[in-house]
């Protein structure tokens, strides 16, 4: 089954983390090697063990290059070229020829976004390296918590996840993304203890920056965003415990950086973002560069032809696209 151009790559979108991010989908929809409880994709995840364990076909590198190529003659601004899409990234076996191929169609700097499980593989880590940045996520630092919050498949270690993240930040610039999470059955990895042990592998990781997250748009699970004076206090922690690694809160709300302009345009782009991650209409509108009021008038319409849904998370609405379509 070969994918088709038009959903190899998404947006740009408005990155809380990147600025302005086209986001490049080099794996099958829903593949993952964790089913992390604040996954935001749904609920029917394939949770795998490698490439090895994926039964469609992943994008060629060249396939990956021409729609980059297609897509950033049409926004005069896109701050990173990013592999990251509704799946691992690093699951495809030819994830180092991808990078190339990138770098050849666009001077655009290339992050990648992943949950590093992979990276123990030494092929992943070399693909990883090659990249201008790379944000991989920790978000435990002990096995019980690592098991609870992320939910691997089989095989994978934390501590060996956190040495292979190490060795990559000795060869290229890391952010490391932790997400902080409550979940109303009880499940999180901010108390005390969780969040001592995610400090004492930071300080053998030793990432240019830490990014404290957390949940945002509706995650597949009840889970809820950790308030921000406890955020704040997680932040101070760490900055007395990780002295010169600075240590970031993630803003709620990037600025607006791009514009298309053509209603069928503006419509595929909707659904592009939405089939990826539930969108606020204020993310619409940064990512559109348009009034939230208009962006009301497409979900309105994409809403009536089915080609969208509701999700309300913490009272606020998003949108996503419907699994029919």
């Amino acid at each position: 089954m070969k994918k088709r151009r038009g959903s190899l790559v998404y947006g740009p979108v408005p990155s809380r983390r990147l600025g302005m991010s086209l986001g490049i989908d080099p794996t099958p929809p829903l593949t993952c090697t964790f089913n992390c409880i604040y996954c935001q994709l749904g609920k029917k995840r394939h949770v795998v063990r490698g490439p090895e364990d994926v039964k469609e076909t992943f994008p060629r590198p060249e396939e990956i290059a021409a729609a980059v190529r297609e897509a950033v003659v049409h926004h005069d601004r896109i701050d990173y070229l990013t592999f990251s899409g509704a799946g691992e990234p690093t699951l495809n076996p030819r994830l180092a020829e991808a990078v190339e191929a990138v770098r050849a169609a666009s001077e655009i700097p290339i992050a990648l976004i992943t949950n590093a499980s992979l990276l123990t593989r030494p092929a992943m880590l070399e693909a990883a390296a090659r990249c201008d940045l790379v944000l991989p996520s920790l978000d435990a630092g002990d096995r019980e918590t690592f098991l609870r919050i992320n939910r691997p498949a089989s095989g994978f270690e934390i501590d060996a996840i956190a040495r292979a993240i190490g060795e990559l930040a000795r060869r290229a610039p890391i952010r490391l993304e932790v997400m902080l999470v409550a979940s109303k059955i009880g499940e999180t990895n901010v108390d005390p203890e969780a969040i001592g042990n995610i400090i004492e592998k930071i300080k053998c990781i030793r990432p240019q920056e830490v990014s404290l997250n957390t949940c945002v748009r509706p995650p597949a699970e009840p889970v809820d965003p950790v308030p921000e004076e406890r955020i704040q206090r997680i932040r101070e922690r760490m900055e007395a415990e990780l002295p010169g690694i600075p240590i970031v809160v993630v803003s709620t709300r990037p600025r607006a950086r791009s514009k298309l302009l053509g209603g069928e345009e503006i419509a595929a782009a909707i659904l592009r973002m939405s089939s990826v991650r539930p969108c606020a209409p204020v993310d619409l509108a940064d990512a559109l560069g348009l009034n939230p009021a208009e962006v009301g008038k497409y979900l309105a319409r994409l809403i009536e032809s089915g080609e969208v849904s509701r999700r309300v998370q913490a009272g606020r609405v998003y949108y996503v696209r419907a699994k029919e379509h």
